[in-house]
């Protein structure tokens, strides 16, 4: 029986991150007063580490030269840290008072075929839940639930309940599950990586979860690649969400899977390449789509463990939820009626391909 007894690290990965680290460790040091906090500081160049290390010296703090990305920063953690939980924090929130013990007592409530356990993300500044975890589409996207929906309208009660894919907003992971299936993929930098751990723990037997309970309020993010529907679009999160999509169906889909939703696939795909022309993104697709060339070897190797080792099936795995877009993304009525129309599609083709999927 594992001991839920050991503790948990709590794990913000920062870079310049001066605008929220401070009101972030406060809301932190009011929460879990006794939790261990660690900083792995990605080379920002704002002031991040000297406010940690003067107003925050009870958190230990490991200031890389620099920035080795999102995953890598957080396979150091996993590997730094000693208790038998990780809780992943991004930097731009705040922890409502009782965040912590939703998430400890869903862990273990469901042990043991927990793998990891997340908050309700609200964004703070427009009284809209950001997610409840979420699902996998077959696309290769995560969908969120309850997905920016106003706080009344969510769907569900406060219950914890099961879900298909988890974010790292505010995540408490299994550290040694975590580490078991390879730890987060460090080729993703940021973004998807969070969803591909879902995926490769799933696939080893290990449930996501979420607790409504534990509330965390998400701020606006890094301006470089964090998008909150005002403004434009950045094209380094257009690249890294094309490059890490593309990365991580082929790690994980079975070949099954790829033959048979090869039709939507490449329907879901030209729509990509339409949106990429039609919004001015075409020097970051191809850019993603080179760098997943340059990665096959490694794509390929990790492939084949991904699969030798798999314990579900893609039918458990994947689904054909609605397809979640920050809203300002999808603006006008043709864009909203092809997005409900192709949903359905997408959904009707799942009902057909799925029992063939492997």
């Amino acid at each position: 029986m594992e001991s839920f007894d050991s503790g948990v690290t709590i794990v913000l990965i920062t870079y310049n991150s001066a605008e929220y680290i401070h009101a972030c460790l406060q809301s932190v040091r009011t929460a879990a007063s006794h939790a261990r906090i660690l900083v792995v500081d990605n080379a920002s160049q704002d002031g991040t580490i000297d406010i940690v290390r003067r107003d925050f010296p009870e958190c230990s703090l490991i200031a890389l030269p620099q920035n080795i990305g999102h995953s890598a920063a957080c396979n150091l953690a996993l590997h730094y840290a000693e208790t038998t939980w990780v809780l992943l924090l991004d930097h731009d929130t705040t922890v409502s008072d009782s965040w912590l013990a939703p998430l400890l007592a869903t862990a273990e409530a469901m042990w043991p075929s927990t793998g990891m356990v997340g908050s309700r993300a609200v964004l703070a500044a427009q009284n809209r839940i950001h997610h409840d975890g979420g699902y996998a589409h077959y696309v290769g996207h995560m969908t969120l639930r309850n997905g920016f929906v106003k706080l009344e309208e969510a769907s569900g009660d406060l219950e914890s309940v099961e879900v298909g894919a988890q974010a790292s907003t505010s995540l408490l992971i299994h550290r040694q599950r975590a580490l078991a299936v390879g730890g987060f993929d460090p080729r993703f930098f940021i973004y998807l990586n969070d969803f591909d751990l879902s995926l490769r723990m799933r696939l080893r037997g290990w449930r996501c979860y979420v607790a409504p309970r534990s509330v965390v309020y998400h701020w606006q993010g890094n301006p470089e690649t964090s998008w909150r529907g005002q403004g434009r679009y950045p094209s380094q999160r257009a690249y890294l969400i094309y490059r890490n999509r593309w990365m991580l169906i082929a790690k994980i889909y079975a070949w099954n899977t790829l033959l048979v939703c090869l039709p939507a696939l490449a329907l879901y795909e030209a729509l990509l390449v339409i949106t990429a022309l039609h919004k001015g993104w075409m020097r970051a697709y191809w850019r993603a789509l080179r760098d997943v060339v340059r990665y096959r070897r490694a794509i390929w190797f990790h492939r084949k463990r991904i699969q030798s080792s798999r314990c579900i099936s893609d039918r458990e795995l994947l689904s054909a939820h609605h397809l979640s877009y920050v809203p300002g993304l999808i603006q006008s009525p043709a864009e909203r009626l092809a997005q409900s129309v192709l949903e359905r599609a997408f959904a009707l083709y799942w009902r057909l391909a799925a029992p063939f999927a492997g």
